[in-house]
């Protein structure tokens, strides 16, 4: 039986709410329903009465309330018992820990949090990027742990998780710095087959602007090198090896992707010879370049292959070897000269 101390406070987390993306999509009658269920699971309470409601909307407010609050790592799914007489209700929260497990944990994870401390002068954009390079830095894509790969524990007790906790980890991080941010569901492609899968990453809200951003991925595309394929991307882009499920806000502004940003794209072939000139000049034996509006083919990889060994031996008068590996999907290449 679930008990806990009554001064005893229920795990909490800075920047929690009793609402977020997925709250405003609800109804009024179903946001009362929210805020009661949320109060309930905060409190780590045994039930819930309430007025009877189809049994469906209790199921799509749960998982708008977990989608909105990643500290409800406790919490699991529910049971309902309906008293057809009386119109009423009776839900019982599955906790899969104690209360003082949970606040163990809950301690754990703002200790994880305060790490982030650091970026409380800086702009969203520069706790954006952050949040991305130390979930690339510090944490793998892994399901050894199960128990806790879904949620935000696996990340902060383990360093490992897969998109479902990776992507929890990343809203609670922006949660506690103050930027907006959801998790989305949806698929995407397995790079191994090309088959679509059960996915989920972010949306963030950057500079009154929504934008994808994939972080697992970024994690999962090279080995040891930073990628930022996913970082920032409008819907046209994240929708050539995503697809997305839930009703979600547009995100309908181009070239704020982090390649743009940092000019490091082109939009021909042409363009792409005067970038690698460029970067060559300047010593660098490691090139990424991400090419705009052209679509993959084999045909142009190979031309990226040729330019690359054309414009070394212009510019050095020898030949080196050239590795090159690539993002099909979102044509992002890394060029290596060895």
């Amino acid at each position: 039986m679930l008990t806990r101390s009554k001064k005893a406070k229920p795990p909490a987390s800075k920047g929690s709410s009793d609402g977020g993306y997925y709250y405003s999509r609800l109804s009024d009658e179903q946001k009362r329903v929210y805020l009661l269920f949320l109060s309930c699971l905060r409190n780590f309470s045994p039930h819930l009465k309430i007025s009877m409601r189809p049994l469906a909307e209790f199921s799509l407010v749960f998982n708008a309330i977990l989608l909105d609050n990643p500290m409800l790592f406790y919490v699991s799914s529910y049971t309902i018992a309906s008293d057809l007489y009386k119109k009423k209700c009776f839900i019982t929260p599955v906790y899969d820990y104690t209360y003082s497990v949970a606040s163990d944990f809950a301690r754990q994870i703002k200790k994880c949090m305060s790490k982030f401390d650091v970026l409380i002068d800086k702009s969203e954009l520069d706790k954006e990027l952050y949040v991305h390079d130390y979930c690339l830095e510090n944490l793998r894509y892994d399901n050894s742990h199960p128990d806790h790969a879904h949620s935000l524990l696996g990340p902060v007790l383990h360093h490992a998780a897969v998109c479902d906790g990776i992507s929890r980890f990343a809203k609670c991080a922006f949660d506690y710095l103050g930027v907006k941010s959801l998790v989305v569901g949806g698929k995407a492609k397995n790079p191994l087959d090309m088959k679509m899968e059960r996915h989920a990453w972010n949306i963030v809200r950057i500079g009154g602007k929504t934008y994808h951003l994939d972080i697992t991925f970024d994690m999962t595309i090279m080995d040891k090198i930073k990628r930022y394929d996913y970082f920032n991307l409008p819907d046209k882009e994240i929708k050539k090896d995503h697809v997305i499920i839930d009703e979600v806000p547009k995100c309908d502004t181009s070239g704020n992707d982090y390649y743009a940003t940092h000019q490091m794209c082109v939009d021909s072939i042409n363009d792409l010879e005067r970038y690698l000139e460029k970067e060559l000049k300047q010593g660098k034996k490691h090139i990424t370049v991400k090419i705009r509006n052209v679509p993959y083919s084999d045909d142009i990889t190979q031309q990226v292959v040729d330019i690359a060994r054309q414009q070394y031996i212009r510019l050095f008068n020898n030949i080196n070897t050239i590795e090159v590996t690539y993002n099909s999907e979102q044509m992002v290449y890394e060029i290596m000269f060895m």
